[in-house]
């Protein structure tokens, strides 16, 4: 599929098909391209819980609001962010040029470190990214996907069994969809949302 395609067709699709299933290697297939999302300093701050058991799903649908899409997609996706994924910088740079090495590791510790409120808004950013990826290589794949905010964080963090230096950043169903979705909602225009140079400055009118 065209990129531009891929994009265009992708929507947030609420009603899918219950009875079709997406194999743990086609799973597997789709998060090796979401992998190579970027991140800061390529920390990689996600973590994705692929839920497929029916008791659990169930559960968070409860705790999703009684959302039907959590219990009828194929996979529901709990997308985590590491709080604490600086910490991991010296395996992730253990294959790199010593140099690199002595020079960024100390960077991330200094950049990172006691910063509580940076932590936490790299690690949504970065799930973030990783998650416009998942969409778009779901689309490519003519899966549907919705992503999710409607859910009680301490419900599914206790249900997913989440340590404290994880939160749950969005849910994400992903599965075949059931009927068409309704046609695209209003978008702002593109001279309303792109400014010249300052946020009062003219509009993007190409």
């Amino acid at each position: 599929m065209e990129f531009s395609e891929t994009v265009q067709q992708r929507h947030s699709i609420k009603s899918y098909q219950p009875d079709k299933e997406i194999s743990d290697a086609e799973l597997k297939e789709l998060m090796q391209e979401v992998v190579l999302s970027p991140s800061s300093f390529n920390l990689q701050h996600w973590t994705f819980i692929s839920v497929r058991d029916t008791e659990i799903k169930g559960k968070i649908k409860d705790a999703a609001w009684g959302q039907e899409q959590v219990g009828t997609c194929s996979v529901l996706l709990v997308i985590c962010g590491k709080l604490n994924a600086h910490e991991d910088a010296a395996d992730i740079y253990q294959g790199v040029d010593q140099g690199i090495q002595d020079k960024v590791l100390p960077l991330i510790k200094g950049f990172y470190d006691g910063k509580d409120q940076l932590q936490r808004d790299e690690s949504i950013r970065s799930a973030s990214l990783a998650a416009m990826t998942l969409m778009l290589a779901a689309q490519n794949r003519g899966w549907a996907t919705v992503p999710m905010i409607g859910f009680d964080p301490e419900a599914v963090s206790q249900l997913v069994n989440l340590k404290s230096n994880f939160i749950p950043v969005m849910l994400m169903a992903i599965g075949f969809k059931k009927e068409e979705p309704r046609p695209r909602s209003y978008r702002r225009p593109i001279e309303e949302v792109v400014k010249i140079n300052t946020l009062d400055g003219p509009g993007l009118m190409g």
